[in-house]
Parts: C-alpha cells; structure tokens; sequence
C-alpha cells in the first residue's frame, strides 16, 4: 500500500513585489524554495528550514496559500507565501547554482510551474491543482533524481526517506446560505465525510468519489484549512464548497452549523471554516493532544 508524500514550496515576496526562486543544482530550472517534510515539523517550520537552507533568507508571515498534487510521484506540495525579515541571501548553496529575487512579469524562460507564483499572488483563493508530466518527461526527470541520489551517498551524503504521514481529507459541504452542513452517521456522533488519502490520487478527487458513491456530484473542493498532529505526524485536510439542498440518503443529512452534532476536531475545523471564509483564507491548526484524528466507519 502507498502513501502520500508531503512537501512545502514558499514563495517569499518582497516589498518591491519580487519573488524569491532557486535554481536547483540537479535540474538546472528555477522554482519556489521547498522540500520535504520533516517528521515532528510543523508546516510553516518546514517553510521557514527550506527557504534559509537553500537561500540564506529569514522569513515571516507565512500563510498557506493551495495544494499541488504531482501525478506520477503521490506527493502532494503544499504552496505557502511568507516576506522576508532578515538573513543574508547566498547566490549558491548546497542545493541551489543560484538565488535571485524576480519581478513576476520578468520569470526566467525555465521557471517550474510560474502559475504557482500566480497564485501566490492572487487576491482571491485559487482551487486545488494536479501537476501533470508527460511520461517520457517524468522518466527523465526520476532519472536524474535516482542519479543525484546515488551520488549524494557516495559522498556520504544520503537523503532522507520520504516519512509516511498519516493523511486524511475531510469535506465541509454547506447550503448556499451557509446555514447547514453535510454530515455523516459516526460511532458515537455525526462525522464530517472523510477519506484515508493513500497518495494514488489527490485528496480531493477521493472525497469527490465518496460522495459519488453516495449519489452526489460536487463542484469544486477548495482548500479550506489543515489540522496538523505535530508529534502524532497525522495531518488532516479540510476542503469545503456548496451543494444545493435536496433528498440525501439515510446516512447523510443536512445538520445546522449552529449545532451540527459534531464533537471534538470535526467542530473545531467547522469553526476554523466558516470564520475564515469571509476573509478568503486558509486555517492551519497545530496541535498536540494524545489521541489520533477520527477515523470514519467503513460505509
């Protein structure tokens, strides 16, 4: 069985409006700052180590921005913008031939994906994307990172395996006027819908196919916030939309935000929603309790 691999990619904008990009030393192209994730390392942590590892830059203000799942790789990358407050930005480090500060109109020709940068930028909250490859692209590349792998460790160098997260994606579904949320038949309450996320497909296409399961068709899921177990290495994201009101079948019901029946993290990431939702942002929760995120009974 897989699992979803789960990176960070930042984008530090400064006050003359420039984006921070790397030129990674394996490919030679130019992309936002990032890398894995650490295990025990919260996500704006993880933001912070990846920008002053491979730039030199001190950051701040970072705020979750939209997710990017690479088909072909199970990751899932989770873009963040941030400022710069300090540090001492080095053309060259370990990973990178060059850093350099660019006007978004003005991205180098080889620049990863400048839509990310777009979106960084956006006023208004972009959708969950999927970032396809061409085959004969994504063998050439896996090639060139088993190559620079194999090179690492002759040197003594090994990188870290990918850590093996406990991932699960929940939908918070609302009326159009926001007062009713979708909910299922848990154990011992109402539950939010929710998914295992085993990296095969994005998280959002699973929940999709849960509730087409159920005979309901959603429009798009937008990222609404993560709740992060930081010893526990457990993550669960919420992605919310809207559904008209209609005949649900008897495990569903439409359940009032004002008193969902909803217990512990499933009412807390209810709260998180619809507080941020006028304000067009994306919450990030960190916590440390014992227990492990609810899991939903199989169907």
């Amino acid at each position: 069985m897989g699992f979803l691999r789960l990176g960070v990619q930042c984008a530090v904008i400064n006050d003359d409006g420039e984006v921070l990009l790397s030129q990674r030393g394996d490919l030679g192209i130019w992309n936002l700052p990032g890398g894995r994730l650490d295990s025990g390392e919260p996500l704006t942590e993880a933001a912070a180590r990846e920008v002053f590892e491979e730039t030199g830059v001190q950051i701040a203000d970072i705020q979750p921005i939209n997710l990017y799942y690479a088909e072909g790789w199970s990751r899932m990358n989770i873009l963040l913008r941030a400022r710069p407050i300090g540090g001492r930005l080095k053309l060259t480090t370990s990973e990178a031939r060059d850093n350099r500060y660019f006007l978004p109109n003005r991205l180098p020709t080889n620049t990863l994906w400048p839509f990310l940068i777009a979106d960084a930028l956006a006023d208004s909250l972009p959708s969950p994307h999927v970032l396809r490859t061409s085959p004969d692209e994504l063998r050439r590349v896996k090639w060139q990172l088993r190559r620079r792998w194999i090179v690492n460790l002759l040197r003594g160098r090994p990188e870290p395996r990918y850590v093996r997260f406990n991932v699960q994606a929940s939908a918070l579904i609302f009326d159009q006027k926001r007062q009713y949320v979708l909910t299922m038949k848990g154990a011992r309450a109402r539950v939010l819908p929710r998914v295992v996320c085993e990296g095969d497909t994005p998280p959002w296409e699973q929940l999709s196919a849960l509730l087409t399961g159920y005979g309901i068709s959603l429009s798009v899921l937008r990222w609404a916030g993560v709740w992060q177990n930081v010893p526990g290495d457990s993550f669960e994201f919420a992605f919310s939309t809207i559904l008209p009101e209609g005949d649900l079948p008897d495990s569903l019901e439409w359940s009032p935000v004002q008193n969902a029946a909803l217990m512990g993290q499933d009412a807390e990431m209810l709260s998180q929603t619809l507080s941020h939702l006028p304000q067009q942002k994306v919450w990030l929760q960190r916590y440390w309790p014992e227990q492990l995120p609810l899991v939903l009974e199989q169907k």
